[in-house]
């Protein structure tokens, strides 16, 4: 057999994530806040606090927590506490601060600061909001950077896997970022590394000039280390109630668009008239819809790629096959998200989602990934859920056991390799 691919991960996050509180087995508020207030007892005083794989969808009320009940821990040590989905967090009140957020702060585009029916910022970050509290973290040196990527791929060897796409990378400095992961190629890592860079790092206000983007792919040696693409995202994740849907949610939204039908439109077709392949991230099948047009606005759908249409039609799916774009689906997500995505969407909607069975069936070019570090990303788990999903999902979307595995092997490579 080939070895495993994963062709859709965080590989530095994952490594970063080894040293943040981890909140995945908790399923209450107080559990929640004692193991807060435990690290926060622990660490020494100015560091931040962060936790990983908090999700308000465990509790029994389905409720956030919020900076109060932060602030009741420690008014002084910034505290973040980043959602399973990687699309929010609550942050407390010296978080706020540190990111330079006022209590009249403006909604960024494509994210919230959510407030309470009196205007009070609660401290829950949806979306960009989100990704700029967790922007004012520290950042890791260069060289921890190194470390983070070398024990990140040194897991991922041992479930066998050999090549590794990272969907974000430039989420804190690309300079940085591509001298880290080039480094780490260098230094014996034990998975070829595919980066996927973020769409604002490459041509928006953070961008590199060409010329210093150039020089940094010339000192990689492609077959370890390489730049594969441009990353977008359309939308959010169902458990944080951002994916962009056509039907509501309990809360009567239908989710978040990222950037309006011009935007997006306007972004893919530069990075498509500059050669790249983009991978874009689409939920919801309203986002879904939104990203295959801009494919095909652009001029050619064929060499790119959506990343999870959790949520698919019979007539989406036949319109992905016809016009030939790549499909990475997660089927881990089904083993964690299963009660969150209940309790977002009910038992119906939540049984037809990520339908790899009819999706491979109708033709679409189909892979299966992880998504690490939101989920385990071992990939026996994934394929025992492709071949046997669990229950409150829909069997007659099972694959079979070869399907799954070669859908996480010599198939996924398709989805990336030149």
């Amino acid at each position: 057999m080939s070895s495993y691919v994963e062709n859709h991960c965080h590989i530095l996050p994952t490594g970063m994530n080894l040293h943040d509180l981890f909140l995945g087995e908790t399923s209450s508020r107080e559990g929640v806040l004692a193991l807060v207030a435990a690290r926060h007892a622990e660490l020494d005083p100015g560091l931040w606090l962060h936790a990983v794989h908090y999700d308000q969808n465990r509790f029994a009320d389905g409720v956030h927590l919020t900076r109060r009940e932060l602030d009741a821990i420690s008014s002084d040590r910034p505290i973040l506490l980043r959602h399973q989905s990687g699309h929010a967090s609550v942050a407390n009140s010296a978080a706020l601060r540190a990111a330079g957020i006022r209590e009249d702060e403006p909604n960024p585009g494509g994210g919230e600061f959510v407030r309470d029916e009196t205007g009070w910022m609660t401290g829950v970050l949806l979306e960009d909001a989100h990704d700029r509290v967790t922007q004012a973290k520290p950042r890791p040196t260069r060289e921890q950077m190194v470390d983070m990527i070398l024990t990140a791929c040194e897991s991922m060897a041992g479930y066998g896997i050999s090549a590794a796409c990272d969907m974000m990378t430039g989420f804190y400095d690309l300079e940085d970022e591509l001298w880290a992961y080039r480094t780490a190629s260098e230094r014996g890592c034990k998975v070829s590394l595919h980066l996927y860079l973020q769409w604002a790092t490459v041509f928006g206000p953070r961008a590199m000039t060409p010329e210093q983007l150039e020089e940094h792919v010339a000192q990689m040696d492609p077959a370890r280390c390489r730049v594969a693409g441009i990353k977008i995202f359309a939308d959010g994740a169902i458990s944080a109630a951002t994916a962009a849907t056509y039907d509501p949610y309990p809360n009567g939204g239908t989710g978040q668009l990222i950037y309006s039908r011009e935007r997006l439109h306007s972004m893919v077709k530069t990075a498509h008239d500059a050669g790249y392949q983009i991978a874009t991230h689409a939920i919801g099948d309203r986002a879904v819809d939104e990203v295959m047009d801009a494919y095909e606005a652009a001029g050619d759908a064929s060499r790119h790629r959506i990343e999870h249409a959790t949520m698919l039609s019979d007539a989406q799916i036949e319109r992905l096959a016809r016009i030939g774009c790549f499909v990475t689906m997660q089927p881990e997500f089904l083993v964690a998200f299963g009660p969150s995505y209940r309790r977002q969407l009910g038992d119906e909607r939540t049984s037809k989602l990520k339908r790899y069975r009819s999706a491979l069936d109708g033709g679409v070019k189909l892979s299966l990934s992880s998504d690490r570090p939101i989920v385990s990303g071992d990939p026996l788990i994934g394929v025992r859920a492709a071949a046997k999903r669990p229950d409150g999902f829909d069997p007659s979307e099972n694959l079979t056991i070869v399907e799954a595995v070669d859908l996480y092997s010599a198939t996924a490579a398709l989805a990336f390799l030149p």
